[in-house]
């Protein structure tokens, strides 16, 4: 039986939000072809790690937070992590960034002990990621902006094994525009359905 973390990162309501659906309906895919598998989700939005951001107050205290070492320890335990991820602001939701600046500590998830060329070395290498990334623009649209890059480049960092990310893009463009999150479901469903099962 694996132990699987689903993270929804999403600041949009969930009632209207496409990446929160579209996550949702790849655990119940999942679950189909996993049916023993302990699901543990988490809403970033209601997080109680997300009640406090790093700032210049509270910085030589922020790592020290007992409820680092909770998501750390939950992370290490686990097998599987899905992330669902839309990009706001060119960047991934400030509910995840904080998440991510909660647990990514040097000797924790991540150290630079016993390495050889000065690289760190993952301590979470008992996690496989995938990451269901949703955007407005179209794939490239901004050279400056690809969140989906840097959360692939975090957890790979970190030691995870990195599965190639679902990319659900141009959901803002005129055509699309007006589409039901359930449209932007059933035109990207066979790739939902494969990465579920491959997961």
């Amino acid at each position: 039986m694996n132990k699987v973390i689903v993270l929804y990162s999403s600041p949009v309501n969930k009632d209207i939000s496409i990446s929160t659906y579209l996550t949702k309906k790849f655990v119940e895919q999942y679950k189909l072809h996993n049916k023993d598998d302990q699901i543990i989700e988490f809403d970033l939005n209601d997080l109680d790690l997300n009640q406090q951001y790093q700032n210049s107050n509270n910085m030589s205290e922020f790592f020290k937070n007992e409820l680092n070492d909770k998501y750390i320890n939950l992370l290490k335990e686990a097998n599987k992590l899905i992330i669902g991820a839309p990009m706001i602001n060119f960047n991934i939701p400030v509910t995840l960034k904080n998440f991510i600046d909660h647990i990514a500590i040097a000797n924790k998830t991540f150290s630079y002990k016993y390495s050889k060329k000065g690289d760190a070395i993952g301590l979470l290498n008992n996690l496989d990621v995938q990451i269901i990334a949703t955007q407005g623009a179209p794939l490239d649209w901004y050279p400056f902006a690809s969140h989906y890059k840097f959360l692939e480049g975090f957890w790979n960092f970190v030691g995870a094994n990195v599965k190639e990310s679902i990319i659900i893009h141009s959901v803002k463009i005129a055509e699309n525009i007006k589409k039901t999150k359930e449209e932007f479901y059933e035109e990207n469903k066979a790739l939902i359905e494969l990465k579920a099962k491959e997961l």
